[in-house]
This record gives C-alpha cells, structure tokens and sequence, in this order.
C-alpha cells in the first residue's frame, strides 16, 4: 500500500506541473480544456490517497466493533453453559439444552459454615471416651451446607434480557454468523473431565469487509490482535474456558 501511495502521490506532483506548463505553453483556446482534465485526474488521485489511507482505518474501526459483540455473544455462552455444569456436571452439547436449562432450571442459594465436631470413630480407635461436649477427645472440622431457597437461572444470569434465545447466532450490521459449539469429556488420571468449544468465524463475520484485509487479518501474529481466521472460546482437549482474544475485547479468563 505504501507504494501505491508514493505513486500516486507523484502522479500528482506531475499532473500538476502539466498544469502549469499548459497555462504557459498551450495556445489559449486549449489550454482550458486540458488544464480542467488535468485538474480533474488530479482530484481523482488525491481521493484515490485519501481512500487508500482510510480504508484499512475504517476496517479496523468496523473490525473492532464487530469482534466486541462475539466476543459478548461467547462471554454469555461462557456464562451458560458455566451454569449449566455446576447443575448436572458436564456442559450442555446444544444451544437448544441451553435454553432448556436457562428457561426452566433454578440454582439453590446455599449457605457454607465451618465448624468443628466430635470425631466419635477416632476417638473409639484410642479408646477415649468423652461427655457430650467432647471434653479430652478429638474433633474434626467440617462445612456445614444449608439451602436457604432457590433462583431461577434466568434471573441469576441474564435477568431481565432474553438474549440466551440467540446465544447461537452473532448479529453484527447485516450480518449473521452461527456459533459452532461443541460439547464432550476428555480423561484426566483416569477421569473424565467435561469440556466445551464454542467458535466464530472470522471471514464469515467480517465478509461485507475488504477481503484483502480480510486475508491480511487472517494472518496476523500478535498478543493485541485476535490471531488466526476464528474467535475461540474453551477447548476439545484442554479443561480450559478461555478465549484467544486480547483483554481488550473483554475479560478471556
């Protein structure tokens, strides 16, 4: 690009020194002619700059935006399908289970209190026997769970919004883009662990854009940018429910 810049660039410095050896050189019922084409491709060439100069700026502007709304649209997946695990174990395969789950399910408001007991089995293993305050005997510390009512997952996560009835679609100007998510169990010293994936396509929500900056962003290598052609939440292989986006487009933890 910088080298189309200088071309044209030059191109007007010439144009425009036409200009003035026609004022000077051409007879006069001509020179008006030719001197308001000359003007003419000089204007053209200087949009043409201004053009080139502007259009990566305003990808990136367009860019930016259109990833700060993925990357929310995989923040409340994040935030579902973490909801639905802590429910049954394991994380949801649809976005259908989702909703599901979001619609109809409660999470219960427990409370967690650490206290101590009587220890009655090692206390019978040393053979100390003790009143019922457990004087002389060993305790063991242990929480105490109470459940003091229940929420509604939809209330706890999204409140007022309906917005989980599209965590499936990302929605940027004129342009719909499907998630891809995927749900399994990878083993662990011999357990299975839950894992889920959820992924946009970066040319397909950028396609109204400059496709050759759509192929140069496809290639970019940096921790400020979002490498590689998608937007990736969690994993197939890795218990892990990070995202490969800079901070800057929201927290990837």
């Amino acid at each position: 690009m910088l080298v189309l810049v200088l071309f044209i660039i030059a191109t007007c410095v010439v144009a425009v020194g036409l200009v003035k050896l026609i004022d000077k050189f051409l007879p006069s019922n001509a020179r008006m002619f030719v001197s308001i084409f000359l003007w003419v491709v000089t204007a053209f060439l200087a949009y043409s700059i201004y053009s080139s100069i502007m259009k990566p700026i305003e990808f990136k502007k367009d860019k930016t935006e259109r990833y700060e709304v993925a990357v929310r649209k995989l923040m409340d997946i994040k935030k579902a399908q973490s909801g639905y695990k802590t429910v049954y174990g394991k994380y949801a395969e649809s976005f259908e289970e989702l909703t599901r789950f979001i619609e109809n399910e409660k999470f219960a408001i427990v409370s967690r209190k650490d206290t101590a007991v009587i220890d009655t089995k090692k206390n019978a293993a040393f053979r100390i026997t003790t009143d019922a305050t457990g004087k002389g005997g060993f305790f063991k510390d242990i929480v105490v769970i109470d459940t003091l009512g229940y929420v509604s997952v939809r209330d706890s996560l999204f409140k007022d919004s309906d917005r989980y009835k599209r965590l499936n679609v990302v929605k940027a100007g004129n342009i719909e883009v499907t998630v891809d998510m995927k749900a399994g169990f990878i083993e662990r010293n011999d357990i299975k662990v839950p894992v889920f994936q959820a992924i946009i396509d970066k040319n397909a929500i950028l396609a109204d854009l400059d496709q050759e900056l759509v192929a140069q962003e496809n290639k970019v290598e940096d921790i400020n940018e979002i490498n590689g052609d998608k937007i990736i939440l969690g994993s197939l292989e890795e218990a892990v429910v990070s995202g490969n986006w800079p901070k800057r487009y929201g927290n990837n933890e």
